[in-house]
């Protein structure tokens, strides 16, 4: 059987990180990393105007849409994130999405509102790396992982003061991933095996997340309209190929959060 794109992904990952663990080794990260206070978790509990969570998203390029940012100019992008944004995630795989470790540190540095490190994680090392480059937040695929990874990858990040973002996509996903009680779910409504999208996805998975875990939609929302048609089941939603084909960021994330241009910042008054 040939393999599937996501086990080309997770394979050149292992690759990746071997090739970085030679420069740098896990236990020298270790001892470098600081530990952080768990303000995700705080942004995504605090109330919006609107009720409604923006996680946006930078991600130049992906497999299924191909480039999406051809000249991604961050400290435009940033502007806008940061008036609408209770967080921000950042793609730091290169080969398949164009992001970088690098690029995390950068909007780390310029970002009012915490980051998530998005990312294929398989391996402690990479839960250093993205706390030495700033994020708060970083992503742990369930479908990539065994039971006894997830929980000791939950761990190690949980240890650092970041809070573990578990994404799922199927009913036995989900089973698996709250065996770790984890704080944050992400809901992918995209098919990882077959990159087919269904806003379906959240309506069925998230009633059967528990209420001490925040649910975050992920994948497949473009519109205010596709906000509304799930919040009654979810107000958290990560946001990124329709934020970084938009051509006017604030008149589209403002679309997103159901407010007026001119009512201001979001963010703005959440740090307040």
């Amino acid at each position: 059987m040939p393999k599937s794109r996501l086990d080309e992904i997770v394979e050149n990952k292992m690759q990746e990180v071997a090739a970085r663990k030679k420069l740098r080794s896990t236990n020298q990260l270790q001892k470098a990393a600081a530990a952080v206070d768990g303000r995700f978790l705080q942004a995504l509990h605090a109330s919006t105007n609107s009720g409604v969570n923006l996680i946006t998203e930078i991600k130049p390029k992906s497999p299924s849409a191909g480039v999406l940012k051809e000249h991604l100019s961050l400290e435009i992008v940033l502007q806008s994130y940061n008036k609408y944004a209770c967080a921000i995630s950042v793609l730091t795989d290169e080969k398949y999405f164009g992001g970088s470790l690098d690029l995390l540190a950068e909007v780390s540095a310029g970002s009012l509102v915490p980051t998530l490190c998005k990312d294929f994680i398989i391996d402690a090392h990479q839960c250093f790396e993205a706390r030495l480059h700033g994020a708060e937040a970083a992503l742990l695929i369930v479908k990539i992982l065994e039971p006894q990874q997830l929980s000791e990858l939950h761990a190690i990040i949980a240890q650092l003061g970041m809070v573990p973002v578990v994404e799922v996509q199927t009913e036995q996903e989900l089973e698996t991933a709250l065996t770790v009680n984890p704080q944050v779910i992400l809901i992918n409504n995209r098919n990882l095996t077959t990159f087919d999208v269904d806003l379906a996805t959240t309506e069925r998975l998230a009633p059967q997340v528990p209420p001490s875990a925040v649910t975050v939609s992920a994948s497949g929302i473009e519109s205010r309209a596709d906000i509304e048609r799930l919040l009654g089941v979810c107000n958290s939603f990560l946001i990124g190929t329709s934020l970084m084909r938009a051509h006017n960021l604030d008149e589209k994330l403002a679309e997103l959060a159901g407010v007026s241009q001119t009512s201001g910042s979001l963010s703005a008054a959440r740090n307040q």
